[in-house]
């Protein structure tokens, strides 16, 4: 059995599994042949590279150092992010949990005390 993963244009892996090497071929375009983890990996030109960490910083209310393009997520509601930066306000009192979404690098997770 040939351990496979197929990938997507951006490298980001989309499933893994095993096949017999002669069922390889069948597989199609964007196939990395190995073991990998999505979670942590990506593959770039056919290779495997360790997906980076997030350059975002939380500051305040303030994310900087934005990878571009990205999303930003607060509690579970996704805000497209143009910019290198974003201000933060919130409405009401409470936890809120702000993840950095950025392909290829880890997601980038926050909690603020509003």
């Amino acid at each position: 059995m040939t351990t496979f993963a197929k990938y997507d244009a951006d490298g980001r892996v989309q499933f893994h599994g095993d096949v017999p090497e002669s069922m390889l071929s069948l597989q199609g375009d964007r196939v990395f042949v190995g073991d990998i983890d999505g979670r942590t990996h990506y593959v770039r030109d056919g290779h495997k590279h360790a997906r980076p960490e997030s350059p975002a910083v939380l500051a305040e209310r303030e994310l900087t150092r934005l990878p571009m393009p990205c999303k930003v997520i607060i509690n579970d509601k996704t805000y497209p992010c143009g910019e290198g930066r974003a201000t933060l306000s919130f409405n009401l009192p409470g936890l809120y949990r702000v993840r950095v979404v950025a392909f290829p690098f880890l997601d980038a997770h926050f909690e603020i005390q509003a």
